[in-house]
């Protein structure tokens, strides 16, 4: 798997070996040797990479990688560390960097490792997307998708073949506030809700069933998502075209687990939760978005968008469409004598009317004010014409605040357009434009009443 990685480097001649190592593995390399913050940003932001590698030098500092991430928290930041420590790995991890690589790295294992970031990039680029179409629908994305920052009940799946090693691994779990859960070794997570995996083995038997777990838990609509951290003192060399493919978030290599363990697992969960987070403020957002407030009808900004769709299904399909834009006579009255609040509930009158008048392919729309609209799949205007007035006969009969006394008579104003199947030349906004001149005459002839001609 290819991906672009931007070294940053102080150091030419490690730089140019790490270079060709990783473009030997097929990587996009791109290279800066500044050591300083602003022209690290500037050459980043031109590159556009997948994953930032930063080289560790005796003058990086660890508020530099906490700006660094700061100023790209869509891009996978790995560190890699020539005089490599325990120490260093966890201060590194602790500030936001996504992976931590002691130099000198083995081809194989540098592959593998960055493959994974490119992945995870990836991932945190489909995040970044989902942030900007939140903000372009007008909702702020951290109000709709607040992280947990307790992170509570986190839930946890662990397995090795290795007991020894399965029972450190928990320790140093148990010591992050983590509550582990065992899970059979060698076995598919099962459905359920599961925020991350830690799995590992020894031999090579164990490692190919513990594969063949991931990549059955992996096959299924719970298992796609949820990180999956491989923890042992070695991976499997002959595997490692197979890791590749499998979709691991992380790698922890080492005999006694430390907090490095909990600090990777710590942070794939909370991305794996804000991700879900933000799918669910997403579809929210959406929902809001091409819903009236008022009436839960669909709005306005639906109908410019799903016309165009069901006048492209109605031509392949060749069948008619039609459309209808309705207007309410005599709702001013109601308002001016009533308040708005009587309005308000006789809009929600009309609107449920609709919905529960119409068929299941029927969309209806509230324009806005008093005005609706109806999208009419596979009707030809003989057909939608008696569909419509049994519509509006029904607005005739919904009880209001001035039903009683008699003052307020509320009817229906009706434009109605079909789009026949041959039609390949009209747009949306000309059928809405059509029903919308018909609509017109209805009003202009008195009212309550349906004009599917256009006006002469």
């Amino acid at each position: 798997m290819s991906g672009h990685v931007h070294l940053l480097c102080e150091n030419t001649t490690l730089g140019a070996t790490l270079q060709r190592q990783l473009q030997a593995a097929l990587f996009h390399v791109t290279i800066s040797l500044e050591d300083e913050h602003a022209a690290n940003v500037t050459a980043i932001r031109e590159q556009e990479p997948e994953v930032i590698a930063l080289v560790r030098s005796p003058r990086t500092s660890f508020e530099d990688l906490r700006k660094l991430k700061k100023v790209f928290p869509h891009h996978s930041l790995v560190i890699m560390d020539p005089v490599p420590s325990d120490r260093a790995k966890s201060r590194v991890l602790g500030q936001g960097a996504d992976a931590y690589l002691p130099l000198p790295v083995a081809d194989d294992d540098l592959t593998l490792r960055l493959t994974a970031q490119v992945l995870q990039a990836r991932r945190l680029d489909d995040s970044g997307s989902t942030e900007d179409v939140l903000r372009l629908l007008g909702f702020d994305p951290l109000a709709l998708a607040m992280p947990d920052s307790s992170m509570a009940e986190i839930r946890l799946a662990l397995c090795h073949e290795d007991e020894a090693l399965e029972t450190a691994l928990a320790q140093a779990l148990w010591e992050a506030r983590f509550e582990p859960k065992e899970h059979a070794f060698a076995q598919p997570l099962p459905p359920g809700p599961i925020d991350g995996w830690v799995v590992g083995a020894v031999s090579p038997a164990g490692w190919r069933a513990t594969l063949a777990a991931i990549a059955q838990t992996r096959s299924t609509p719970h298992g796609r998502h949820v990180p999956i951290i491989l923890a042992g003192t070695a991976l499997p060399t002959e595997d490692r075209e197979t890791l590749a493919r499998l979709n691991i978030q992380d790698f922890w290599l080492g005999s006694e687990p430390d907090v490095s363990l909990a600090l990777l697992v710590e942070e794939h969960v909370r991305r794996h939760r804000e991700s879900i987070q933000r799918r669910e403020a997403l579809v929210q957002s959406l929902d809001l978005a091409i819903t009236d407030s008022l009436t839960n009808l669909f709005n306005q900004r639906f109908l410019v968008a799903h016309l165009p769709l069901q006048m492209q299904i109605a031509r392949q399909s060749e069948r008619p469409l039609s459309l209808a834009l309705l207007d309410l006579d005599g709702f001013k009255g109601l308002n001016d004598n009533y308040g708005h609040l009587a309005g308000d509930q006789f809009l929600i009158g009309v609107a449920d009317h609709l919905r529960w008048n119409s068929r299941v392919s029927d969309s209806a729309i509230r324009m806005g004010g008093d005005e609706f609209a109806l999208i009419l799949p596979n009707l030809a205007e003989a057909d939608a014409h008696p569909v419509v007035e049994r519509l509006i006969d029904g607005i005739a009969t919904i009880h209001h605040a001035g039903s009683n006394d008699g003052k307020v008579q509320i009817s229906a104003s009706v434009g109605l357009v079909t789009l026949q199947p041959d039609d390949w030349s009209s747009t949306g906004e000309a059928l809405i434009a059509a029903a919308d001149a018909r609509l017109y005459a209805a009003k202009k002839k008195g009212g309550n009443q349906i004009v599917d001609a256009a006006p002469s």
